[in-house]
């Protein structure tokens, strides 16, 4: 994503005139390279791309939804154990605070848990394509792999949307119950999904349901189903509440958390090999194959715990290769993995975010995104946002923030205005510009869009 700029003395006459917002075009949106087709950009939640941007950067557009998240479960927990001696106490199931996104081509895509919907905006300005509402609270990011995009909901069901034009391919839920009850403030199946749905290998898998009991219908499931149709595969009964962003490694492993009790895994294939790892919190990603999540309480600080680095005293993880990157409420740390060494460390209130995009960290405040280098940790570049910025995504050209007072931020590497190569920005640059703007027919290209003050 590009953003036409000229020098001061034009600057406002071109931003008033032009966006130039470069875009993948396919009639079917495939997955490449550049895209971010789930949350945290793949199924290990990684949050690393190679995706290199320019700074600094301009804001190309806002969507307000006008609805801030509606949080399963907003309320705080206690903040000391005193008993158990355990103090600090964050909440372990913070996976719902902001609208998170995938992008792939030049459409991004968002559940809503407010107006109970799933959409798809164009990428490159922010206008609606399409809109599928559902029959309850949409948690989590979609994903979307081979054409078509995947979201559960409230409702209990799975649906199974085509990436284009938002038409139903197909809707599946794990319970044979219509039964209702009343959860976090609102009616929702017995059955809700809870998780994230993730497709690997032509699979789609999702859990749902909170409650184990006698009443039909009143129990866990973890589904796996043919992601052309939602049908076939395996369901098994988890022993504890499914709730997060699933996970799964190369190693056959499925990693399901469960809140405020320790994740658990499962056989990718058949559903079986049931046990628990690592500790509890819904936040995880995969580091060689091993699974880390957190807030996992420790004496007197919150951790995210893995066995490849050690247990880490911060909110959000990133590793690529033999360095990871990880931020607490007042610093951003880069530790050397082997040998086990801290790299630099540098003061930041950018706690609620955290991805890795080329040489760049890009992380996420209140009211407040910034992104930092790699190699000392200086602060490159910062931006203004209304909220806390609780999703990052980087996609072909473009950065894109979710913060919890429901908007949508994109931003976008500025571009020269010296559009006849001379070396100076001026009447002739704009007398050019206004011509191809005048001479656009098609109404369809964002170059012909007059962009308003």
């Amino acid at each position: 994503m590009k953003i036409k700029r000229s020098n001061e003395k034009v600057d406002r006459m071109c931003w008033r005139w032009f966006l130039v917002v470069t875009v993948l075009v396919s009639s079917v949106p495939l997955v490449h390279a550049g895209d971010w087709p789930s949350y945290m950009h793949d199924n290990n939640r990684s949050g690393v791309t190679s995706e290199q941007l320019s700074v600094p950067l301009g804001q190309a557009w806002v969507h307000d939804t006008l609805r801030p998240a509606a949080p399963a479960w907003n309320e705080t927990p206690a903040m000391h154990n005193f008993w158990g001696g355990t103090l600090g106490h964050r909440t372990r199931v913070a996976y719902d605070m902001a609208y998170h996104v995938a992008v792939v081509g030049d459409s991004l895509y968002y559940g809503s848990s407010n107006s109970d919907k799933i959409v798809s905006l164009d990428a490159g300005t922010g206008q609606l394509n399409w809109q599928y509402f559902t029959g309850g609270p949409v948690r989590f990011a979609p994903a979307v792999d081979n054409g078509k995009v995947y979201a559960g909901s409230d409702d209990g069901y799975v649906y199974c949307l085509d990436a284009v034009n938002g038409s139903l391919t197909w809707k599946e839920r794990a319970t044979s119950s219509n039964d209702l009850m009343f959860i976090n403030g609102r009616m929702s199946s017995v059955a809700p999904v809870r998780t994230s749905v993730l497709v690997e290998s032509g699979t789609v898998y999702w859990a749902a349901g909170m409650f184990h009991g006698a009443k039909t219908g009143l129990s866990r499931y973890l589904c796996a189903r043919d992601a052309s149709n939602g049908t076939g595969g395996w369901t098994v009964t988890p022993s504890a509440p499914p709730q997060g962003y699933l996970l799964s490694a190369p190693s056959n492993n499925l990693f399901v958390p469960s809140g405020k009790r320790p994740a658990w895994r499962y056989n990718l294939s058949n559903g079986g090999g049931a046990g628990t790892i690592g500790v509890t919190g819904t936040y995880a990603l995969i580091i060689d194959n091993t699974l880390a999540n957190g807030p996992y309480f420790s004496g007197a600080s919150n951790y995210i715990s893995t066995p490849v680095i050690g247990a880490v005293e911060g909110n959000y993880l990133v590793v690529d290769g033999n360095y990871g990157y990880y931020c607490n409420d007042t610093q951003l740390i880069k530790l050397q993995r082997s040998p086990r060494t801290t790299e630099w460390t540098v003061s930041s209130s950018y706690r609620y975010s955290l991805i890795l995009a080329g040489n760049m960290l890009f992380a996420g405040g209140d009211d407040a995104v910034a992104a930092f280098d790699i190699s000392n940790g200086d602060q490159l570049w910062s931006a203004p946002i209304s909220g806390r910025a609780s999703g990052l995504a980087v996609a072909n050209g473009g950065l894109y923030v979710s913060t919890d007072s429901g908007k949508i931020y994109a931003f976008g590497a500025f571009e020269s205005a010296d559009v006849n190569n001379d070396g100076f920005v001026n009447y002739l640059d704009v007398a050019i510009m206004s011509k191809e703007w005048k001479d656009c027919t098609n109404p369809n290209d964002i170059n012909c869009a007059e962009i308003l003050p």
